[in-house]
């Protein structure tokens, strides 16, 4: 598999995966093509306007979209990896997430998304990559400690959901 950064050409199988995503889960949020409020292709824009900091949203940080690619050339997953991290992020959010459709967990995809996606935060000049996690998705802390990730702290969000801050050097 590989990460394939978004751009105007649309792989196989997106509007299927953003319509697994729905409206997010485990602290990966949805689209706002799910919730009506643009079209994929306006989404898709927007996720490529994200990484030009003309055209950055006050309070947003530069943000690069991946489509993870099976081994057939289908979309069945998403990496958002922000370039660096504002005060907000540091708290909740962190430097990347990951979403891998329902029918494709289990088999490795998110582990070899992520160790992918932190390669290329590397190459922005990133020593170290903060992801955060609820502590009840045991599935996404095996994939963050199998990439090296240490837990640093404990947060609670709004809604009093324990989350996890972890770290991964990228040396």
């Amino acid at each position: 598999m590989k990460l394939q950064a978004v751009s105007a050409n649309l792989p196989r199988g997106l509007a299927e995966l953003i319509a697994d995503l729905g409206a997010g889960e485990n602290g990966f949020g949805g689209t706002p093509v799910h919730k009506g409020e643009l079209t994929l292709s306006e989404y898709v824009q927007r996720c490529i306007e994200m990484t030009d900091v003309t055209k950055l949203l006050p309070e947003h940080v530069l943000q690069t979209v991946f489509w993870v690619i099976d081994e057939t050339g289908e979309a069945i997953g998403m990496v958002r990896m922000r370039h660096y991290l504002n005060e907000s992020l540091k708290e909740r959010g962190g430097h990347i997430g990951y979403y891998i459709r329902k029918d494709k967990r289990g088999q490795g995809y998110a582990r070899e998304a992520l160790r992918q996606a932190l390669a290329e935060l590397k190459k922005l000049g990133e020593k170290r990559a903060m992801l955060t996690v609820d502590m009840d998705n045991s599935a996404s802390i095996k994939v963050i400690e199998a990439n090296g990730g240490v837990l640093e702290s404990e947060g609670e969000s709004t809604d009093g959901k324990k989350f996890g801050r972890f770290w991964i050097e990228l040396n």
